[in-house]
């Protein structure tokens, strides 16, 4: 079923330019799709537009068969949540769970039900011994997480990651990859990650590959990471695994189909990188 459909999407900041150039696709419910590109690409500006913070020159763009609109942007908004690149930018009380409340304050949420939703919620993200900490004292992970607690207690259909872990350091970064794969393996919500993190786009569903305002690329994750030379100019990569994978292969050495060889990879630069 489909959740969200954009159909001929433009928009430009400036009127001589167009940041997104008449972009459409559709994402299906309950998917984890990551949309790719270097800055500027536009995918960005695809997730602003998505939740109404922009408005877009031409073209639509529905959820759940809703029209994006002045008069449907709250509803559609009741429906999305979305984690930005800068967790500072979105603590608003002065201890995790405070934070976390605010959200819920905001939908109307009954105060005796709140605590419960708050632990509930911090356990989920692994921030549940932290809810007396100032948020901005944790670490940029913890922060995030944080973030997306706050979201997931709005009980979203869809959530959209904006770049969330591009400010993150490996660790973090991998942590934050790690809980959004468990989001998605353990709901039924529909994943939007806008991201330029290649070893994220492995363990999407559907991947949307931006250039300058354009899809220049779309479809699975094994499809579109296949086209190493054109990934390259647009200055993206593509994971360790992979690029191993590849190298084997041109040398001629077989793999047997028993080993997942981007498995064990990825397991032995986890392993690396907590020494």
């Amino acid at each position: 079923m489909t959740k969200i459909k954009v159909k001929d999407l433009a928009f430009s900041y400036d009127n001589e330019k167009n940041a997104v150039n008449n972009v459409s696709f559709e994402i299906k419910a309950g998917s984890y799709t990551t949309i790719i590109g270097h800055n500027g690409s536009g995918k960005s500006t695809i997730a602003k537009l998505l939740i109404g913070l922009l408005e877009a020159n031409n073209g639509d763009i529905f959820i759940d068969n809703m029209k994006l609109s002045e008069e449907t942007v709250y509803d559609i908004r009741n429906k999305v949540g979305i984690v930005f690149q800068n967790p500072d930018n979105q603590f608003i009380g002065s201890t995790v769970a405070d934070d976390i409340a605010f959200g819920l304050e905001n939908h109307q949420i009954p105060s005796y039900q709140m605590q419960e939703i708050i632990e509930t919620y911090a356990s989920k993200v692994n921030m549940l011994k932290f809810l007396n900490n100032e948020p901005t004292k944790l670490s940029g992970g913890q922060k995030q997480r944080v973030a997306i607690a706050g979201v997931l207690a709005m009980q979203p259909e869809i959530i959209i990651f904006d770049e969330s872990t591009s400010m993150l350091d490996p660790q973090g970064k991998q942590e934050i990859n790690a809980l959004i794969q468990e989001i998605h393996e353990k709901s039924n919500m529909t994943i939007i990650s806008i991201t330029h993190d290649i070893e994220e786009v492995a363990n999407s569903d559907y991947v949307i590959v931006m250039d300058k305002g354009n899809i220049v690329m779309e479809g699975t994750p094994d499809t579109v990471l296949l086209h190493e030379d054109e990934l390259i100019k647009l200055q993206l990569d593509i994971p360790f695994s992979l690029k191993l994978i590849h190298h084997l292969t041109k040398e001629g050495i077989q793999i047997s189909p028993q080993v997942d060889i981007r498995k064990v990879v990825d397991t032995l630069c986890q392993l690396n990188s907590n020494k």
